[in-house]
């Protein structure tokens, strides 16, 4: 979603006059006229990260004034300056700081700029980018893959995480508006697509969706929504992150199984395997829920791969319940999970309510414990891949290796030896090594 938004971003700042640098060279060299970090906090550690990166911007901001820094994301809260009468309270907190903005009041940027900086001169963007970040072209990364949001907001109010309060309640795009997007996107060349959203199978189900008139319910949106890109000619992947299980129906999964451009992978978070840590996270689903999904989703599609996330050393969590998290691990044997050490996120009710009695060396513990099972498993599904020709979609080529990289359909990630000239291609790649995160191969004849 972070990505998404900075293709959006790099858009709309491209429209004002400024060329959008993509390594940090233009900064040590004193050329940057404007650093946004566009952030992403669910844990605290990566809030902490900015405000460290902050110190040294601030060190190059007390020799060139005119150096502009903003922040945009889920730190944010209210899209403000420091000479706005009401400012977001990162602006009172940090003083090296100019602005900040919602990601979705991205067409104000403007003037928020021209606020602080009152001799900037800008082209007007068009009204509707003014009044809708949907209706921002995004610059894309590459011509062959794009990600498309689906939805903003959260209304799931997960008690560690600050997203419902910076991105606000859920809101649906248009379906047709998709529709459209993902064709002119597969005109101009692009092969693989990826849904995203907050929870992007809880696509037109809010209270707000409902009330706009905009869905029929004959079907839930989200299924109604795959099947519709499915029929796209041109378009041979699709894919979504990250849904909830809580609307991880049955018609959601036969639709995974049963549509063409629908590749065998999906991520589910689960977050904790102990009933009594997810009614404490505010998960609205309970162990046998997950697992039940779990097994409808093997049953359909037996060759799916699963990655998840997870949370240990949440406020409260004992041996007993992380021994819970691991057991259902073993159980489902996630091909990849993205295991996080619990840090109390400002502003959530685990931070506000809950106590943070999980020592730092236990939270350790648990995450290596975890992680150590994950190479287990990832080794061996990556092992029943040996001897078999995939199709790889080439993403990069590295001219001091001569090696090409990619994703399969499972999204296993595939290297082998290429030219530049394949990336952006789906090309069959017969698989002759089997690591523990990484597939190698060669072009099969």
């Amino acid at each position: 979603m972070n990505k998404s938004d900075s293709e959006r971003l790099a858009t709309t700042l491209e429209n004002l006059g400024y060329q959008v640098k993509d390594s940090h060279e233009e900064l040590k060299n004193e050329q940057a006229d404007l650093v946004i970090f566009n952030t992403c906090s669910v844990r605290q550690h990566a809030e902490d990260r900015v405000f460290g990166m902050l110190k040294q911007l601030g060190r190059l901001k007390s020799q060139r004034p005119e150096l502009l820094i903003a922040i945009t994301g889920c730190m944010t809260r209210v899209s403000s300056t420091q000479k706005s009468q009401n400012r977001d309270q990162l602006l009172k907190q940090l003083k090296e700081v100019d602005f900040v903005f919602r990601i979705e009041d991205l067409g104000k940027i403007s003037h928020l700029i021209k606020e602080v900086q009152p001799d900037f001169s800008t082209k007007e963007m068009e009204e509707a980018e003014l009044n809708n970040y949907f209706a921002i072209n995004p610059r894309y990364t590459n011509k062959f893959q794009a990600f498309v949001p689906i939805m903003t907001g959260c209304d799931k109010f997960c008690t560690y995480c600050i997203v419902p309060f910076t991105r606000g309640r859920e809101v649906s795009r248009d379906l047709n508006e998709i529709y459209l997007e993902v064709v002119s996107l597969v005109e101009q060349g692009c092969i693989e697509v990826t849904l995203l959203g907050q929870n992007v199978n809880s696509y037109g189900l809010s209270w707000s969706d409902k009330r706009s008139g905009n869905f029929n319910y004959d079907t839930p949106p989200f299924v109604q929504l795959l099947k519709k890109l499915d029929q796209i000619p041109g378009l041979k992947r699709l894919r979504f992150t990250s849904p909830h299980p809580q609307d991880m129906t049955d018609d959601v999964i036969t639709t995974i199984a049963e549509a063409r451009t629908m590749m065998p992978y999906i991520h589910l978070p689960v977050q904790a395997g102990n009933n009594e840590v997810l009614r404490r996270m505010n998960r609205n689903y309970t162990r046998e829920d997950y697992l039940e999904i779990i097994a409808e989703i093997k049953r359909q599609i037996p060759d799916c791969a699963l990655s998840t996330d997870i949370i240990v050393g949440f406020p409260g969590e004992t041996d007993e319940q992380f021994e819970d998290t691991y057991s259902l691990f073993e159980e489902v044997e996630f091909d990849m999970s993205f295991t996080a050490r619990f840090s109390p996120r400002r502003g959530t009710a685990a931070e506000k309510l809950m106590t943070d009695d999980v020592s730092p060396e236990e939270k350790a513990r648990r995450w290596h414990k975890l992680n150590d099972l994950l190479k287990v498993v990832s080794q061996k599904k990556h092992a029943q891949f040996l001897g078999q020709t995939l199709e790889v979609l080439v993403e990069t080529y590295d001219e001091q290796t001569g090696l090409c990289t990619g994703r399969t359909p499972h999204f296993k990630k595939t290297e082998f030896p290429g030219r530049s000239e394949l990336v952006g291609k789906l090309i069959d790649i017969k698989i002759t090594e089997t690591l523990t995160f990484l597939l190698k191969g060669e072009m099969a004849n």
